[in-house]
C-alpha cells in the first residue's frame, strides 16, 4: 500500500510545493504573499445546518463585507473573530440634563449597539439596556420635550438626567 506524504496542487509545475498537505494532515503554505478569504455579506453566509459536514458546521472562516470583520463558525453560530481596530477613542460631552429630558444626542460616532460605548452621567457609569439604549431618529421619529430630533443615533435614558448633570460618551472602540 502506498501512503500519500504530500500533495502537489499546482497545475503548472510539478515541482511547485507552495501548498502541501503534510503527513500529519496539516495544510502548509510556503509562500510570502497572502491568502484571500472567501467574502460576502451576512446574507451570503454558507449554510452550516443540514449540509453534509465531516462532523458539524464549525470551522468555517470568511470575511463579512457588511461588518468589515473576519468571522468564523464557533459552536454552530457565526462569530466575529476580529473586527477593524479603532483609530482613536472619541469623547463627546452632551447636556446638561434638565430633570425632564431622557433623549440626548445625536452621537458623534453612531455605535453598532449600546454595548459598544461607555456612558457616564456626572462620572457615574451607566449600564446599557438598564439605564439607557441607543435609538435611531429617522425623519423625527423620536419624541421628547426637545423634539423633533434630526436624523442620527441618540441616547435614550430610562429616567430623566438630573438638572445640570453632563453626559460623557466614549465611543470608537473596536468592535
Amino acid at each position: 500500500m502506498k501512503f500519500l506524504k504530500s500533495q502537489n496542487t499546482s497545475r503548472y509545475s510539478p515541482s511547485d510545493n507552495s501548498f502541501q498537505i503534510n503527513p500529519y494532515g496539516r495544510a502548509v503554505m510556503d509562500i510570502n504573499g497572502g491568502v484571500m478569504l472567501p467574502k460576502g455579506t451576512s446574507a451570503e453566509r454558507p449554510d452550516i445546518v443540514g449540509v453534509r459536514q465531516p462532523v458539524d458546521g464549525n470551522g468555517y472562516i470568511r470575511y463579512n463585507t457588511d461588518t468589515e470583520s473576519i468571522e468564523a463558525t464557533i459552536d454552530g453560530i457565526w462569530q466575529v473573530v476580529t473586527a477593524p481596530a479603532a483609530s482613536s477613542v472619541i469623547l463627546q460631552t452632551i447636556g446638561p440634563g434638565d430633570g425632564e429630558e431622557t433623549v440626548f444626542g445625536p452621537l458623534t460616532v453612531p455605535p453598532a449597539n449600546q454595548n459598544n460605548i461607555i456612558v457616564l452621567v456626572e462620572n457615574v457609569f451607566q449600564i446599557p439596556t438598564t439605564n439607557f439604549t441607543v435609538e435611531q431618529s429617522v425623519s423625527g421619529s423620536l419624541s421628547g420635550p426637545n423634539s423633533p430630533y434630526v436624523d442620527g443615533s441618540y441616547l435614550v435614558f430610562t429616567s430623566p438626567v438630573p438638572v445640570s448633570k453632563f453626559i460623557t460618551v466614549y465611543s470608537g472602540f473596536a468592535g
